[in-house]
């Protein structure tokens, strides 16, 4: 066998195992977009399902360690074999800036990424969970 056919044989035997422990896409019942009806009296409920969204002092290369975590107010939000968050995404102002698929069980609502914050105006993150659908949250910087 020649190194490049080696390569190929070993990329989709990787795609395969990848694929094999994805959940199952037809446990993602809801996809519509939601948030505080009453930002003044939100919900357990919803901010359960709210990214909360941390930033650090920038490093001595200019970037911050932004975090978010899926609830807030101490309701975190979890992670079980039909109900999860599978995806968080951080956005500085506009432009994605990180993207973190969770499984349901073995990880929870979390993203950790170092950003430039330079002239940023605003950090936004939207959880998606699987049952309720996405929550957005978003901070001035």
């Amino acid at each position: 066998m020649e190194r490049r056919d080696a390569i190929k044989v070993l990329a989709a035997a990787s795609l395969a195992v990848t694929a094999a422990s994805a959940y199952d896409e037809k446990l993602i019942i809801n996809k519509n977009d939601y948030g505080f009806k009453d930002p003044n009296n939100p919900t357990d409920h919803e901010l359960k399902h709210t990214p909360e969204i941390s930033v650090s002092a920038k490093d001595a290369a200019g970037f911050s360690l932004v975090e978010v975590t899926v609830g807030q107010s101490n309701i975190i939000h979890p992670s079980e074999d039909k109900h999860w968050i599978y995806e968080v995404e951080l956005f500085a102002d506009d432009k994605r800036v990180g993207i973190v698929d969770l499984e349901p069980t073995v990880s929870r609502g979390y993203l950790a990424a170092r950003v430039n914050l330079e002239g940023v105006k605003t950090l936004s993150s939207i959880a998606r969970c699987n049952l309720h659908g996405n929550f957005k949250h978003q901070i001035s910087v």
